[in-house]
């Protein structure tokens, strides 16, 4: 075939493609196949664009990859890259003449620059990318320059300047009153959990006091003994407070008729407590008491008997001892004014108490009748 018919035929197949194109670009129609609308900003269909940028891709990493190698610009394989850049300097301004012209074109018929959701997937895909890239070859995920420190993902440097940022956020956010600075609250409560729960775990494996951690806990508990005491000395402080008030010793309510404890409060001790750890606990306080010559009620000096002079009175008068007409304990009745209804017979004004906050009742709304030997009065009784 001579040089004459080629040429002849090419300039036929040219022109019956420009021809072809045209009419399908009138018709709305994708350039390559004609049977689809081209996707939005694109002149062919999504199906033809994705079989062919599968091939084109990968002739773009070969012949990229050729001219790196050769120490060439990658873009146009004639000039070596500018220093510090991959490209030379008119493929550069080349690059960014286009640019500023698509973004004039597109600003002016109030498109947006780029499509938002395949660009953040795209960022999204490239930055996973990189960051395994950096993860294994032991670099700093943030500049990729220096290596990682270990059991980190940055290096000291970057992490420090982190820590600096979160620092003036976390101010910012205190300064304006937001709680935890501003962070997420049930987040950071949920994250503060969770390291109380681990330093606890790790501190009870060591031996350590779950308190201060740092010397080894009492024989039979999990805190250290001077941590104990501080803890003894504050509860007994905001006892006594609390009683001077006439308040609940445990939670700060309101109790009935002075008692030592609310209604709810002394149901919750009382389930909580069980009558052999109670009992343990006292024969270990009188035996302490005892060794050092203290009385074992109110634990004041008792010149070696096992009560001081006013216990021990209070313990005699207290005790089952008949002079004449028996001295029996009060007892209280609790009837309700309203219907009449007899709510029980009890032994001491906390069981009473007890007993109005399960019925919900005042003392306002009941009588409460009292049963008291005749020889109380003498024997100043309670």
């Amino acid at each position: 075939m001579c040089d004459t018919d080629i040429a002849a035929r090419r300039a036929r197949d040219l022109e019956r493609f420009h021809r072809r194109t045209a009419e399908r670009r009138a018709k709305g129609l994708c350039l390559k196949c004609g049977k689809r609308p081209p996707a939005p900003h694109r002149s062919q269909c999504e199906p033809c664009s994705e079989k062919q940028r599968a091939g084109d891709l990968a002739r773009y990493h070969r012949r990229t990859a050729e001219r790196v190698a050769q120490g060439l610009c990658p873009k146009c394989g004639k000039r070596p890259p500018e220093p510090g850049r991959s490209q030379c300097e008119p493929c550069l301004a080349k690059d960014a003449a286009a640019g500023r012209a698509r973004d004039a074109r597109l600003r002016a018929a109030g498109m947006p620059r780029r499509d938002r959701a395949r660009a953040t997937a795209y960022e999204r895909k490239r930055s996973r990318r990189e960051a395994e890239q950096r993860r294994s070859a032991g670099l700093c995920l943030r500049c990729g320059k220096s290596p990682a420190v270990e059991g980190r993902t940055m290096c000291e440097a970057c992490a420090e300047e982190r820590r600096a940022r979160e620092r003036a956020k976390y101010a910012r956010g205190k300064a304006a009153g937001k709680l935890y600075g501003g962070r997420n609250v049930e987040t950071r409560r949920r994250m503060g959990r969770e390291k109380s729960a681990r330093r606890l775990a790790a501190r009870l494996a060591a031996g350590l006091c779950t308190s201060c951690g740092k010397r080894p806990s009492a024989e039979g508990g999990t805190r250290c003994e001077p941590c104990q005491e501080a803890r003894r000395a504050f509860d007994r402080d905001r006892y006594a407070v609390r009683r001077a008030a006439g308040l609940c010793g445990m939670c700060g309510g309101p109790t009935l008729d002075g008692g030592a404890r609310c209604g709810p409060c002394a149901v919750r001790e009382t389930e909580r407590r069980s009558p052999e750890k109670k009992n343990a606990a006292a024969r270990r306080l009188y035996a302490k008491r005892r060794a050092q010559g203290l009385c074992t009620d109110c634990g004041e000096p008792s010149q070696g008997a096992a009560r001081c002079e006013p216990c021990a009175r209070r313990s005699y008068h207290r005790s089952q001892h008949f002079r004449g007409l028996p001295l029996y304990p009060p007892q209280y009745t609790v009837v309700e004014l309203f219907n009449g209804e007899d709510h029980g017979t009890y032994d001491s004004w906390d069981e009473v108490a007890l007993c109005l906050a399960f019925a919900r009742l005042s003392l306002d709304e009941v009588e409460v009748l009292t049963d008291q030997s005749p020889m109380a009065t003498y024997a100043a009784w309670g």
